[in-house]
């Protein structure tokens, strides 16, 4: 996939790949340590039996969430950010750009929390040094942001390498895990049941549920729909699942939750070392990329530069609070806040058959489309007060959120009279 299409015109067909590249890709987006922290927890909360099946249902359901926004992709050959300025309007997408801006920054804090804590287990285990934790979270916070503003381009390839040698790495962990326990054992591993079924399946699609939105930026590069049917599933489903496994078992294993803790004590010490810091490095840059770009885009003050420091500050502080204690409850809420956002540019794409995307179409709509930006923003709010006041439709958090913008959306415009154009 060309690095430099822009994401304001299609993507020329000629540059379209196949399914298949587009979901290895998608798994390499799933390898990173908050989702390692997540598949530990959810494994240490509802057992493994219980914990795998909640991820075989939470990657089946990204799987089926991502399909349609997939094929939205590749009919447009659009960016996400195109097309949600398409559906939103050019005033309305700044707000549900700024909206993404606070997941991302979310994630990034989440990320920097745990990149800090992994370099401050890998000193106990390698040097003398009497650093605080939180004094390698603002140190690896700090490379990340400097990364960020002077060396994206080479960091960014540099991911395409260290993000599957940390696959490889936790599947090595797994045979050496299994090697020290047998599967059917850690099956019966006696635990304290902390989460319930479906609140574990909502962690596992809030983990995922930001790039089953922006599906298109890679889709838009996919020769047809079968292709967009077979990254989904490779990428959201395979993906997800696999990512999952390799962070439970080895967690069940060695009853460590720490990444490094675990691979030190499997025996791969510094490479560990090695793998999870470059790993962990070039995502963390990539967030705080993204999160730079969608508060540029919906609050266009200051200098790109500018814009990173200050996401890098704001990051940090939030790692330095502990975002990372409430994982699961942050995966849960991403999962809920999300999807309406997709619920929307889908209703406007399949129900209302809003296809004409091109400039001047954009120029003849309305700078700020109040139907979408209120069910995209408040389904989201009112989704989140139904699930934790246990009105949920579904019991998943994620499904009832997208199924109930997509409703509010299509009745909305009917009322109104806004259901051409």
């Amino acid at each position: 996939m060309s690095q430099g299409a822009s994401s304001r015109v299609p993507v020329d067909p000629s540059e379209a790949v196949s399914g298949l590249q587009i979901g290895i890709v998608l798994i390499g987006i799933s390898i990173t340590l908050p989702l390692m922290y997540s598949a530990g927890e959810l494994a240490q909360g509802i057992g493994l039996g219980k914990a795998m099946l909640a991820t075989v249902i939470g990657a089946l359901i990204l799987s089926l969430m991502s399909i349609p926004a997939a094929i939205v992709g590749v009919r447009t050959r659009l960016s996400s950010y195109m097309i949600i300025e398409h559906t939103f309007g050019y005033a309305g997408a700044k707000f549900v750009n700024f909206w993404f801006g606070i997941f991302l920054l979310g994630w990034y804090a989440v990320t920097a929390e745990l990149f800090g804590r992994t370099l401050f287990l890998a000193a106990g285990e390698l040097t003398t040094l009497a650093i605080p934790e939180w004094g390698w979270t603002v140190m690896s916070s700090a490379i990340v942001t400097v990364t960020t503003i002077y060396g994206f381009r080479a960091i960014d390839r540099l991911a395409l390498v260290a993000v599957p040698f940390l696959l490889l790495a936790l599947m090595a962990v797994v045979v050496f895990s299994l090697q020290k326990v047998a599967f059917s054992d850690l099956l019966r591993i006696d635990i304290d049941v902390t989460l319930s079924m479906p609140t574990a399946i909502s962690a596992v699609v809030g983990a995922a549920i930001v790039g089953v939105v922006l599906t298109p930026d890679l889709t838009r590069y996919a020769r047809n729909d079968v292709d967009c049917v077979t990254a989904s599933f490779i990428g959201q489903g395979c993906g997800m699942s696999i990512a999952y496994l390799c962070g439970m078992i080895p967690v069940m294993a060695w009853g460590e939750l720490e990444p490094m803790t675990y691979m030190f004590m499997a025996g791969f010490g510094v490479i560990a070392l090695f793998v999870l810091v470059f790993a962990t490095w070039t995502t963390n840059v990539i967030n705080i990329y993204s999160t730079a770009l969608a508060v540029r885009a919906s609050v266009p003050l200051g200098s790109y530069r500018s814009v990173v420091v200050a996401m890098g500050i704001v990051g940090t502080i939030a790692a330095l609070g502990g975002i990372s204690d409430n994982l699961i409850e942050f995966l849960v809420v991403m999962g809920l806040l999300v999807p309406p956002i997709a619920g929307v540019y889908l209703a406007d794409f399949f129900y209302f058959k809003r296809r004409d995307f091109s400039p001047e179409r954009l120029e003849d709509r309305p700078a700020f489309r109040t139907n979408a930006v209120v069910v995209g923003l408040g389904i989201g709010v009112l989704s989140t007060w139904l699930y934790y006041t246990d009105r949920s439709l579904t019991s998943i958090g994620a499904l009832d959120s997208l199924f109930l913008s997509i409703a509010a959306y299509i009745a909305l415009q009917k009322v109104t009279g806004r259901s051409r154009g």
